[in-house]
């Protein structure tokens, strides 16, 4: 059944609040406190009476005993969990028409029957946004109070009017003599707009591109409630061949992808392996690609049953905030992060299997860009699943290191060292290694250090670290300082509204929004850097591809 329709009967349902989680709780718990004081009991009477019993009787009064009471507790840990979950839940402010509803017409894997095309995709979407509006305009039109709503008409974060056009949109730009194709797919809760700057350069490079919103994005956060990952790879599927069907015969076509879109992103490539009928990649680009997230995330499964329980609808949410960015939602539905684990756990066994067939050769070539503090993706796992195990030494690891100016060197918490650094310090590794970090402790400018076949080079730069910033983020990768959104405000075109260097001073529980937005670096001060690297080791890799009929011309 489809999180709408347990949205609905939850709605339906909620009359009185419910006081069976407690109950439950203390009757638990007060098992578990006999449990624990009997077990006591049977360990002083096992050292000093019942010796005419047996060794083997009373150890197995023990044992039973230890299992009782490992079992109680363990279910009163888990209670606890869930009263604590229905009581943040219930705290969450009340949710909005955009959490509640969404467009009918969205696709799904079930749509992509023999024969459905780009166009039927594209098709379908205006549906999707056509629906969109109508709620806008009508349903949701009472509960938008204040300036700032992504689905107010006449608010700065409108995403019809904020910049060009409405980037939630999938769009597909035509290179007049295409030399390949490339295929963008953005992140969890983003819009196509997050790959909007790298798309741009690849098409004045002659790239023929398509950047695809992926089913329940750009919308409504009720749409992501409800999507699930199948719903991402057909989607994707039906991309990968619309746009090979736009290139003449043998140009190349990549993928790209941020975030989210990295892992289904490989899951293509991979698929694409094993399954003939889906064109082949040349080259992956992969932006903080979510390969590996906290398996925690597994937990969320059980929010259906939570929601029953509580009779509050909240309970499918982790977060509900304003929604105040036109091309990212600011409320997190759970199925979000459920969804993301599957299909992490989808890319894990794909790798797992061409592993055991022999064929991880066939995988085209990856470039990964990526921060070395990631508080949404386990950059670990990037390194161990993908590029210690492709063994390809085409691939290239690009790494943002932090600022390590001496003088601010107290500030950072340092514990990602361990898990990140002692998987590079290989003598040869079986692929490109490139940290950008501090050329001297003493000064913010910063070179680069490469690592190839054993190996070592360095490059100082005429660069350096902004003041303000001391690190990237998961987020700042695709973003350069002249984004119109998330860029630094004196480089950018007023758009009456900047996420880059929003400023607002108060108790952080006095605002709809997440403290990381002021906090959380939004834009990557070494973009162009980052993006001319790209460019150059696109070039190579799908020259050694053999599929390239033009050559790249990096700037």
């Amino acid at each position: 059944m489809r999180l709408k329709q347990s949205i609905t009967k939850l709605k339906n349902s909620i009359s009185r609040r419910s006081k069976f989680m407690r109950v439950l709780m203390w009757m638990l718990f007060v098992l578990a406190t006999i449990a624990l004081a009997v077990l006591v009991i049977e360990c002083f009477r096992f050292a000093g009476t019942m010796t005419d019993r047996g060794l083997a009787f009373r150890f197995g009064r023990i044992v039973a005993l230890v299992g009782l009471n490992v079992l109680l507790t363990a279910a009163v840990a888990v209670v606890l969990l869930l009263v604590i979950w229905v009581r943040t839940s219930k705290s969450l402010p009340e949710l909005k028409g955009w959490h509640l509803e969404m467009p009918k017409s969205e696709f799904c894997s079930a749509d992509a029957v023999e024969g459905f095309s780009l166009d039927d995709y594209l098709a379908q979407e205006q549906r999707v946004f056509d629906e969109l509006d109508s709620f806008i305009d009508h349903r949701w039109e009472s509960e938008v109070n204040g300036a700032f709503s992504r689905y107010r008409r006449d608010s700065v974060c409108n995403p019809e009017t904020v910049v060009d056009r409405n980037w939630n949109r999938t769009r597909v730009l035509e290179a007049e003599n295409p030399i390949g194709g490339a295929l963008l797919i953005h992140g969890l809760s983003d819009s196509p707009y997050s790959l909007r700057e790298i798309g741009l350069r690849l098409h004045r490079e002659g790239y023929t591109v398509v950047w695809l919103r992926m089913p329940g994005h750009g919308t409504c956060p009720c749409a992501l409630a409800n999507v699930e990952w199948p719903d991402w790879t057909a989607a994707v599927e039906v991309a990968a061949r619309g746009l090979k069907q736009k290139l003449p015969s043998g140009l190349p076509v990549v993928l790209a992808g941020y975030s989210n879109g990295g892992a289904l992103a490989m899951n293509y490539a991979l698929a694409a392996i094993a399954d003939s009928s889906l064109p082949k990649m040349a080259a992956i680009l992969l932006f903080s690609p979510m390969i590996g997230i906290n398996p925690l995330a597994r937990l969320f499964r059980i929010h259906h049953t939570v929601a029953l329980i509580s009779r509050t609808v909240k309970a499918l949410w982790t977060s509900v905030d304003a929604e105040v960015d036109p091309f990212k939602y600011s409320s997190w539905p759970t199925n979000a992060s459920i969804q993301a684990w599957d299909m992490t756990q989808e890319v894990e066994r794909q790798l797992a299997l061409l592993e055991k067939q022999g064929r991880l050769g066939e995988v085209p070539p990856v470039l990964a860009m990526q921060s070395v503090v990631d508080s949404t993706v386990r950059v670990p796992k990037l390194i161990s699943s993908v590029f210690e195990r492709l063994q390809n030494n085409s691939n290239e690891l690009f790494l943002f290191d932090i600022d390590r100016f001496d003088q601010i060197a107290n500030l950072f918490n340092l514990s990602f060292e361990d898990h990140v650094f002692p998987n590079l310090e290989k003598e040869d590794l079986p692929y490109q290694l490139t940290i950008l970090r501090n050329a001297k402790s003493d000064s913010r400018k910063v070179a680069l250090e490469s690592r190839v076949g054993g190996q070592s080079f360095e490059e100082v730069l005429e660069l350096e670290w902004p003041e303000g910033i001391v690190s990237l983020s998961h987020i700042a990768i695709p973003f350069s300082a002249g984004d119109r959104l998330y860029g630094n405000r004196a480089a950018t075109t007023n758009t009456g509204i900047n996420f880059g260097s929003i400023s607002l001073r108060g108790e952080s529980s006095a605002l709809l929004l997440s403290d990381a937005l002021f906090v959380r670096c939004r834009y990557n001060p070494f973009y162009e850097l980052m993006e001319n690297r790209m460019i150059h080791w696109l070039n190579n890799a799908v020259k050694m591809d053999g599929s390239a009929t033009a050559d790249l011309q990096s700037s």
